[in-house]
């Protein structure tokens, strides 16, 4: 991965000497879910990557999001579907329901996941 910075103004309320420009560099997001956006988010330039749409996928490959909020995650989020799917606090009726769907990134992430638990 490139060392790659982004490079943003100073913050507003940031003291500032005249006739100077202070900034700050951060380095990019690494995005996660890289085998679920678009054939590899991390694959993408970071300015075509939705903000959003990673902080979904987060909540959504958390183990520690709640299995409401999963089931939630996977109706109204169909992106989200795979990333749940290959969640560990998805419960058995959610995979079950996602199993339904015959979505192939669903498909493909339930296989992994039962690929995972026989191998523990």
């Amino acid at each position: 991965m490139q060392d790659e910075i982004q490079v943003h103004p100073a913050d507003e309320n940031a003291p500032s000497t005249p006739n100077t420009t202070t900034r700050r560099a951060s380095p990019l997001m690494n995005i996660p879910a890289a085998d679920i956006v678009n054939a590899g988010a991390s694959a993408a330039r970071p300015r075509d990557v939705d903000p959003a749409e990673v902080a979904i996928l987060a909540e959504a490959e958390d183990p520690g999001t709640a299995p409401l909020r999963l089931q939630e995650l996977a109706t109204d989020q169909p992106l989200a579907r795979p990333a749940v799917a290959a969640n560990p606090a998805a419960g058995p009726e959610l995979l079950k329901w996602l199993r339904a769907l015959e979505d192939p990134a669903v498909n493909k992430a339930l296989r992994r996941r039962e690929q995972a638990e026989r191998a523990h």
